[in-house]
């Protein structure tokens, strides 16, 4: 077993963007992501919500085949409004999403963080090989899932699902 852990920050409004996220914007969308996975995350295949209860939901996520870090994954999700949402996996593997300030404070210097602590019971961590190949794949999945979140929230502001 290996334990992979992987951080990848982007800029939610990089120059040119529009419309300029805010940060409520930017948590309705969190708050969406936590019980509509696969609308955010192109490698989630489908999310059910089991429970939602006094801000902790209990979710099933399953992944599409070879692109996740697994097939499926049964998590506790909390959010920490307005700075982080935890996912916590039954196998260990803990994320987290973060939203942060940069150093101007200024809408133009937010940023979106997803940390990873991946727990990968089928690759042996003496494979040097399949460990670097395994966390090259997952940084490329870091990245895309970074991304794509930001770009399906701009979206959801866009046609109104999410309001200002």
């Amino acid at each position: 077993m290996v334990n992979l852990n992987i951080a990848y920050t982007s800029k939610i409004n990089p120059p040119n963007a529009t419309p300029v996220l805010t940060t409520a914007q930017v948590w309705q969308g969190l708050q969406r992501k936590i019980r509509y996975a696969q609308e955010f995350v192109p490698v989630i295949e489908s999310c059910e919500v089991l429970s939602d209860e006094n801000g902790v939901v209990d979710r099933f996520v399953k992944f599409k085949k070879g692109l996740g870090p697994r097939d499926e994954a049964r998590e506790k999700v909390i959010g920490f409004e307005p700075a982080w949402v935890d996912f916590g996996q039954d196998d260990g593997t803990h994320i987290r999403n973060i939203v942060s300030d940069g150093p101007s404070g200024e809408l133009e210097d937010l940023n979106m963080t997803y940390m990873f602590e991946f727990r990968l019971p089928n690759v042996a961590a003496e494979d040097k090989e399949a460990v670097e190949k395994e966390l090259a794949r997952l940084k490329g999945m870091s990245k895309k899932a970074v991304e794509s979140s930001i770009e399906v929230i701009r979206e959801m502001v866009k046609d109104g699902r999410i309001k200002s």
